[in-house]
């Protein structure tokens, strides 16, 4: 009996090892060489705009608003301007469950399709606006045109989700259906409506450690709250590669290609741990926090600021043309800018670093040559987003 049971020890022993040989993806590490710059990239600001609630996306129709009109959340106001400034159209929007209706949106939740329509998730139904006459339409029930819906994955609760689109094929993630539990997640791509939808990798975030702090009733005010739990993910699309960060804690990133087949880690030569970090954007954000939180949830819980020691090794990645530009924690707090390192593609030479114009609240879109950021400020004894693009020209 025993001579049986160390027998299946050991096969299950071998499975295990064999899987994880199996699973085993090739490292390598990206050089980082200080002092060489890279001044290809210019970052125009050609529009900003500060919003009560709501977003801005450049489109090419022009620049679509949209901004709450009241605290309820069931009132906004849809605007298209021009990239000159000017208003071009206009519309009152009451929020509703109806088919040219929409509930609630937000800037994590909307992106630009290649269709000219911005889509967005609302509840269960994904919604289309028409930027030329600001429309809604309804374009589906995702639980009946995502296949596994509810039951393996997700389309996103919340969105936090980077979306890249070309030529009617999407690349994007689905959260797996315990994703706050495990944060296991899934790159997926797709054409059209969720068509030949296919599961290119799994990935795996860490478990914000705060998260624990719940249940002795203290809660941590941390502005890199979304960045733990949000999927940043770029295509190289020129070469069917995708990259993404899996931790935006650690240095490194990782690739998969559009087949599912080719695996890649690559670790950068840089030590988070010299990225500095300064109070304002903090302590902002910790007042909106508290301003916002009504008193009988502040009775609930301890609200405590919390300011790491340093800030994280990566914020951004994005794939455009011949270059990989990946955004770090480096920050120049008076400037609002983080450092961007720049990779030659597809070999991922070094080709040197610049400084972008990074937001507060941590979140960009990117568009064609167009870089949106928000950020959040104080404006008469209330708090705001104030919108920014840039046009990314190439010297």
């Amino acid at each position: 009996m025993r001579k049986a049971a160390l027998i299946f020890s050991l096969l299950i022993f071998s499975l295990f090892s064999l899987l994880s040989c199996n699973e085993k993806i090739n490292v390598q590490k990206l050089s980082v060489k200080e002092g060489k710059r890279f001044e290809k990239f210019h970052f125009k600001k050609i529009w900003e705009n500060i919003l009560y609630g709501g977003w801005c996306l450049a489109c090419p129709q022009g620049i679509v608003c949209t901004e709450l009109l009241d605290r309820s959340f069931k009132e906004s106001k849809l605007m298209l301007y021009d990239y000159s400034g000017k208003l071009k159209k206009e519309k009152k929007l009451i929020h509703g469950e109806g088919p040219d209706e929409i509930r609630a949106w937000n800037f994590a939740t909307v992106w630009l399709s290649s269709s000219g329509k911005i889509f967005s998730q609302d509840n269960n139904y994904l919604k289309a606006l028409e930027p030329e006459t600001l429309q809604i339409e309804t374009v589906a029930k995702l639980s009946n045109v995502i296949e596994g819906y509810g039951n393996k994955y997700t389309f996103g609760r919340n969105g936090f989700t980077s979306f890249e689109e070309k030529e009617d094929r999407t690349v994007t993630s689905f959260e797996s259906s315990g994703f706050y539990e495990d944060m296991t997640y899934f790159i997926v791509t797709y054409n059209g409506i969720f068509k030949n939808l296919s599961v290119i990798a799994s990935a795996k975030k860490e478990k914000p450690w705060t998260w624990e702090m719940f249940k002795k009733r203290e809660f941590y005010v941390d502005i890199y709250h979304f960045l733990r739990v949000n999927r940043i993910l770029s295509v190289d699309w020129k070469r069917s590669v995708v990259y993404h960060i899996p931790d935006f804690e650690k240095p490194e990133i990782e690739t998969v290609d559009l087949e599912g087949k080719l695996k890649q880690k690559y670790l950068l030569d840089i030590n988070p741990e010299k990225f500095k970090v300064e109070r304002d954007d903090f302590e902002l954000w910790y007042q909106c926090v508290m301003d916002e939180t009504d008193s009988f949830t502040k009775s609930l819980m301890k609200h405590i600021p919390y300011i790491p020691s340093h800030s994280p090794a990566l914020m951004e990645i994005k794939a455009t043309g011949d270059w990989l530009m990946i955004i770090t924690g480096n920050r120049n707090w008076k400037k609002e800018e983080n450092e961007v390192l720049v990779y030659k593609l597809p070999s991922l030479s070094y080709e040197g670093s610049f400084f972008i114009p990074f937001p507060n609240l941590l979140t960009t879109k990117w568009y064609d040559n167009y870089y949106i950021i928000r950020k959040l400020i104080k404006k008469d004894d209330d708090y705001y987003s104030l919108y920014e693009i840039y046009k990314i020209e190439e010297r």
